[in-house]
């Protein structure tokens, strides 16, 4: 009877350890990107633009980000977190510095994580710089806040956007850099010859002056032909104690 209880004791012991390896071989990081190229458009060369990408854990066990490496120099991606949980999002800001670069330009920034499955994965952009939007002129073609300090938020600046083609365009905001920045437009849409007005109020200044860069991306569309136009801001900072 003894070595009877000692046979199912052990039996159920082997499978218990069995059952809880596998178990434990079930949970693993699986990263998703939702947005993994942002479209730029057109925008000034000597300028910095930034777009956020979320990165996205749809895994069981915690995604851990090893390392971030932007493409080149004119690149930096900082990310908010390295770790995280499943079902939980992280958010990497590409910020793309345009410096003498014209035409046609497309940057990347390399990801590696724990994922198994892809565990190197790529967020990118793409921009046309230093050349005129062929729809319409921005002026200026970029914002400067200039010399701000934190009891002087809310500030406003306006930029004028004037259709150059002979037919009408429509205009969409895309994408702009939320957490500091609001967007308005006063029309979504412009007559031949017409100007209208993007506005862009300051919200919020970065704890980092490294990061004080902020972009407005539009969508200009003449009937299906949608083109991106980006305004580009930057300011420096005072600090109120």
């Amino acid at each position: 009877m003894n070595n009877i209880k000692t046979i199912i004791i052990t039996t159920l012991t082997i499978l218990f350890i069995g059952s809880s390896g596998l178990f434990a071989q079930g949970q693993t990081a699986d990263i998703f990107l939702p947005d993994s190229i942002f479209d730029f458009g057109f925008f000034a060369t000597d300028a910095r633009v930034v777009h956020t990408y979320p990165i996205v854990n749809q895994g069981s066990d915690t995604l851990r980000i090893t390392k971030v490496k932007p493409g080149c120099g004119c690149t930096i991606a900082p990310l908010d977190k390295h770790n995280i949980a499943p079902g939980d999002t992280a958010y990497l800001d590409l910020y793309f510095d345009s410096k003498r670069l014209t035409g046609l330009v497309k940057k990347g920034v390399t990801i590696l994580s724990n994922d198994p499955d892809e565990p190197l994965r790529e967020v990118s952009i793409i921009s046309i710089t230093g050349k005129q939007h062929p729809y319409v002129q921005p002026k200026p073609a970029v914002i400067n806040f200039g010399r701000m300090s934190m009891d002087k938020l809310d500030s406003e600046f306006t930029v004028s956007l004037t259709n150059v083609t002979d037919a009408p365009v429509e205009l969409e905001i895309v994408d702009y850099s939320r957490d500091f920045i609001e967007v308005e437009l006063d029309k979504d849409s412009l007559t031949v010859g017409e100007a209208g007005t993007c506005i862009v109020t300051l919200k919020r200044i970065p704890n980092d002056p490294r990061f004080y860069n902020f972009s407005a991306t539009l969508s200009v569309n003449i009937e299906d032909v949608r083109i991106h136009l980006t305004i580009p801001a930057v300011g420096r900072i005072n600090r109120v104690d």
